[in-house]
């Protein structure tokens, strides 16, 4: 009997540190270093940094991964990754651009925008990585000064350039269905000036900090969401207006 509880103790030990050393790996292949983001986007493409996208050939991309939208940029931070995007479903939550699990996922276009025609508000989702990959640098905006050196985002799809100007910065979060707030994840499209308004009133009033830049029907808008971790289900939204 002695000998059965040694064994069973010895059992129960080694799968306490199976399950400590499983979750030490599964930390740090989370939080790998931004290094391994930059090896990412080389299998895309021949990545540099002091390349302009416009120089990516988006279309020999779509040719290998139709998922493909477009690509954001935002000049001197990291984010700099191609967007994709799948009708109906976020498939590339945690999956890369070649459709392979990956923790760190993809940037990727609201599953309930419209992309032909266009919505007037595209609604873009990233993870909030810990070390700064994927949409981990948004945070860094509620800063006003990292505003102020980072106030513009280009985003190129297969045949076209946009620039959008920053107009508002704040933090909301996902609500229950019975709570009445409103709900900026929820807004892609409408041929109703006042519904438009309504929206750039709650985005200009819970703004971090002032920003003379607005936006007026029927500009189109893009919205860059990701996780805000000081609430459940908190969101830190970024919010541009296109300006060419």
């Amino acid at each position: 009997m002695e000998k059965k509880k040694i064994i069973t103790l010895i059992i129960f030990i080694t799968s306490i540190i199976i399950l400590i050393l499983y979750m030490i790996f599964n930390h740090v292949s989370m939080h790998q270093p931004i290094n391994n983001e930059e090896e990412y986007i080389d299998e895309i493409i021949e990545y540099h940094n002091d390349i302009d996208p416009k120089l990516i050939e988006l279309k020999d991309l779509y040719n290998k991964n139709k998922d493909l939208y477009g690509w954001i940029k935002i000049e001197n931070s990291v984010i700099n990754y191609p967007v994709m995007y799948t009708k109906g479903e976020d498939y590339y939550l945690y999956k890369d651009f070649y459709k392979k699990y990956y923790k760190a996922g993809s940037l990727f276009v609201d599953k309930n925008n419209n992309v032909t025609p266009r919505d007037i508000n595209l609604i873009i989702h990233g993870h909030n990585m810990k070390n700064g990959t994927m949409f981990g640098y948004l945070p860094r905006y509620k800063k006003e000064d990292y505003y102020k050196e980072h106030s513009k985002i280009t985003f190129y799809t297969l045949d076209t350039k946009e620039e959008y100007e920053i107009i508002s910065v704040f933090v909301s979060k996902i609500y229950n269905t019975y709570d009445e707030d409103y709900r900026y994840y929820k807004f892609y499209n409408t041929e109703n000036e006042e519904e438009y308004n309504e929206f750039i009133d709650y985005i200009k009033e819970n703004s971090l900090y002032d920003i003379d830049k607005t936006a007026k029907y029927p500009d189109k808008l893009i919205t860059l969401s990701t996780c805000d971790y000081t609430e459940d289900n908190g969101r830190l939204v970024v919010v541009g207006r296109k300006v060419n």
